[in-house]
């Protein structure tokens, strides 16, 4: 082998080992690393021994979110399980109620929203309830709705922020830790669907506790004045603001000072006071561009750009809208209304320039800008409406849960006076009541009899009025007989006029029809009613062919009581049949005879 090919396999060789070398180096490293981040992380749940009982939630909560959060699932599971058995070893029940909330944790960072996540609040929510923690089952209800939350599951959220707000105060506020950190997450949640009916009060009573964080406290302010601004109560957001102010200038926070001043501009500048908004505007701008807050300077840009095109400063309008731009983009906030405001701005400035083009493709992006956020506040308004009936529901349920409560405690309390007043009284009630039931029995049979009585002489009467609508009928067919006689005999059309006379004065007429409605509709009370609702076409004539064929009257004797032909009866009959939509073999008499 030539010593080219030597040095180059030698080479080779080399390479492979050092390969190798450095892969086993790699796994060291990570097995090392791995078990040095559990050495460590037992080490700080080891340290709750030696911790007062009111801070190992805090202080084991803390430690898992910091080092244990993206652990492999199976290393994370295991050390919480250390956990829990040290809190039982410890009679820690706090503590052991809250490895179900790290457990959901976990699996909330890593998954996102997940089953398991709501397994595990669940069983922390059975668990504190199980050992009766009014507290923590407040507590964790309330988790698992700032968790549906946190996942704009809004519906949930709000199902499980109402339930919780319920024991909140049933507990009473000023008997749970950190009651305004809970006020808060509720109330940033109705701020966010823009229920500021709800969110106001809320930020307001959580104003009367402690908040450790003083910049939370000067949020809380600014946002009441911000809820205030939003429905035009200039005056009270002033003060507000005013107050966010003066507590931001206390604690010397140079951010908060400058929202605070520039929302204080931004009241002067929705009344058109833009002499006054105008110093409150630009300390706010620039205190905002200092501290990176680009979407709060943006939008504050936007304000001063309009007072600059408003007093005719058109070059510098159009140079803040570039800048306002560059912001816009530089933020990580929710924009899209500041980009909405800049188009629309930007649009009406090459307007005024005469810049058509310009203008058009600037009203076009303000288009689509509009379209976006009119789509995006539909969805809240969407949510806002299902959030209004979850809350309506769940108002209910809980009255129902309540009435129902006091329901039985009123029949617990009572069932034993109750029992005892029954056996005092039982035999006076048991006679008197016999004595009221054999009356009433009396009576009913008194009653039964009258109207069986009434029936029956009713139904004679109808059977005698139907008698004598025949014996009608053949008075009719004499009538007819010796008027076809008596035209065959005699041209005197005065005396045929006569026996017509007579004969029509036999044929049923409405008031003679009224009077046999009556007499009818008292034997058979439901005949017209029923007739009416299933077929409502037919007319008063209709009906009072069908009231005829009720009572068993032939094709003839009905012509002659109504004054038509025979002809005439069938086909009346032919149109009832498709008035009422009678197939074929259906027969119209045992139709009649049904109802």
């Amino acid at each position: 082998m030539s010593p080219p090919l030597l040095l180059n396999k030698l080479l080779a060789h080399k390479k492979i080992s050092v390969l190798f070398s450095v892969i086993f180096l790699c796994l060291f490293i990570s097995r090392t690393f791995a078990q040095d981040t559990v050495a460590l992380t037992l080490n700080v749940f080891n340290q709750l021994d030696t911790t007062a009982a009111e801070n190992r939630v805090q202080k084991a909560s803390k430690a898992f979110k910091i080092k244990c959060r993206r652990l492999k699932e199976s290393v994370a599971m295991d050390l919480l399980d250390q956990l829990e058995l040290k809190a039982k070893k410890l009679g820690d029940l706090r503590l052991e109620c809250s490895v179900y909330l790290l457990r959901a944790d976990y699996y909330s960072v890593n998954k996102g929203f997940n089953d398991i996540s709501i397994r595990y609040l669940d069983r922390a929510i059975e668990f504190a309830r199980a050992h009766e923690m009014p507290v923590e089952t407040a507590v964790n209800i309330h988790k698992k709705g700032l968790y549906y939350f946190t996942f704009n599951q809004q519906s949930g959220a709000c199902q499980y922020f109402l339930q919780a707000m319920d024991q909140f105060r049933t507990i009473g506020f000023k008997n749970i830790p950190e009651i305004a950190t809970y006020i808060l997450e509720q109330a940033k949640f109705y701020y966010a669907l823009k229920d500021y009916a709800t969110a106001k009060p809320l930020l307001e009573t959580a104003l009367q506790y402690p908040i450790k964080n003083t910049r939370v406290k000067i949020s809380v302010i600014n946002t009441i004045g911000l809820i205030y601004r939003s429905n035009r109560q200039y005056v009270e957001a002033i003060d507000y603001f005013k107050r966010a102010l003066d507590t931001a200038k206390a604690k010397k926070d140079s951010a908060w000072i400058g929202i605070s001043t520039g929302n204080i501009g931004s009241v002067f500048f929705m009344r058109g006071l833009f002499d006054k908004a105008m110093p409150y505007l630009r300390a706010d701008y620039n205190s905002s561009v200092k501290y990176e807050q680009y979407g709060n300077a943006a939008q504050t840009l936007l304000r001063i750009t309009r007072i600059s095109r408003a007093v005719g400063q058109v070059q510098l309008a159009a140079r803040q809208l570039d800048t306002a731009q560059a912001l816009i983009n530089k933020s990580k906030e929710d924009v899209l209304e500041f980009r909405m405001e800049l188009f629309d701005q930007k649009e009406s400035l090459f307007q005024r320039l005469n810049i058509p083009d310009s203008a058009f493709f600037y009203s076009k992006k303000f288009e689509i800008y509009r379209d976006s956020l009119l789509q995006r506040n539909n969805v809240a308004l969407i949510e806002g409406v299902k959030l209004k009936w979850e809350t309506e529901k769940y108002r209910s349920q809980i009255n129902i849960l309540k009435l129902r409560a006091d329901t039985d405690a009123f029949q617990r309390n009572a069932v034993i006076a109750i029992l005892f007043l029954l056996m005092i009284i039982f035999l006076l009630v048991f006679n008197r009541f016999r004595l009221d039931a054999k009356r009433d029995q009396e009576m009913l049979l008194v009653r039964k009899r009258r109207v069986d009585e009434k029936l029956k002489t009713a139904a004679e009467s109808l059977q005698q009025y139907t008698e004598n609508l025949k014996q009608n009928n053949l008075l009719i067919e004499k009538f007819k007989s010796e008027i076809e006689l008596y035209k065959a005999q005699t041209t005197d059309q005065a005396g045929t006029d006569h026996l017509e006379r007579l004969m029509q004065a036999h044929i049923m007429t409405d008031e003679t029809w009224d009077e046999f409605k009556k007499l009818f509709t008292r034997v058979h009370s439901g005949f017209f009613s029923k007739l009416r609702n299933k077929y409502p076409n037919l007319t008063d004539t209709d009906t009072r062919l069908l009231a005829l064929v009720k009572l068993g009257l032939n094709n003839r004797e009905m012509a002659n009581m109504l004054g038509i032909t025979l002809e005439g009866i069938k086909k009346s009959k032919q149109r009832l049949r498709k008035k009422m939509q009678l197939t074929p073999e259906t027969d119209l008499e045992q139709v009649v005879v049904g109802l």
